[in-house]
């Protein structure tokens, strides 16, 4: 199963806003104000921090 913030169909509704990392419009999901790419890349950075606090 894939993560859910990397299936590109879950960004396709929803009303359009600005996204908070790039400034392009995008569509607002469950993780907020997010584009695609930027999205999945806060939320690879997020993972990466909470490995670091449990090793």
């Amino acid at each position: 199963m894939t993560d859910p913030w990397r299936d590109p169909e879950k960004y396709k509704t929803g009303r359009r806003v600005r996204c908070v990392g790039c400034g392009e419009t995008c569509r607002e999901t469950h993780w907020g104000k997010w584009c695609f790419d930027c999205n999945v890349e806060r939320i690879d950075r997020i993972d990466k921090a909470f490995d670091k606090l449990t090793s």
